[in-house]
């Protein structure tokens, strides 16, 4: 056995880790392979002035990115984009959201859309915080 270090992994290597760690989760936890999802907002030039990137595990929406550009901000974009996405998680099965950010910003962005903060990392990575936040998107009955 031989464990090698490095600071450059090799982008095959890592997709490897992850393609065999997501192989072995879907099939232990009864569930598909993840299914990524996106909007995309142009405007009138079709350019693209904002994003929000995502994933559904189960009836779980992971979302990973939310980007408006900044001479579009303050136009309810974000928030128009977070609802779409949401929507639709529901409408494909979702029933959870959850995301983390590193913005004090972006955290009450979220808190004023429904999320709940569950957790939070001080002095991440050195002398910010990380916050952890979910949303209930369907009651349970």
């Amino acid at each position: 056995m031989k464990f090698v270090i490095t600071d450059i992994p090799r982008e095959n290597d890592i997709n490897g880790i992850e393609s065999n760690l997501k192989k072995y989760n879907c099939s232990n936890l009864g569930i598909k392979a993840a299914k990524p999802l996106a909007i995309f907002v142009k405007n009138k030039n079709n350019n693209r002035i904002g994003g929000i990137t995502a994933q559904i595990n189960g009836n779980w929406l992971e979302i990973s990115l939310l980007w408006v550009d900044e001479r579009f901000r303050g136009r309810k974009i974000g928030s128009k984009l977070l609802k779409t996405l949401e929507a639709e998680a529901i409408v494909r099965g979702c029933k959870y959201a959850f995301l983390d950010t590193f913005s004090l910003k972006a955290r009450d962005f979220y808190l004023k859309l429904g999320y709940k903060e569950v957790l939070k990392l001080d002095e991440y990575p050195a002398t910010s915080k990380r916050y952890y936040l979910l949303k209930q998107l369907i009651e349970n009955k």
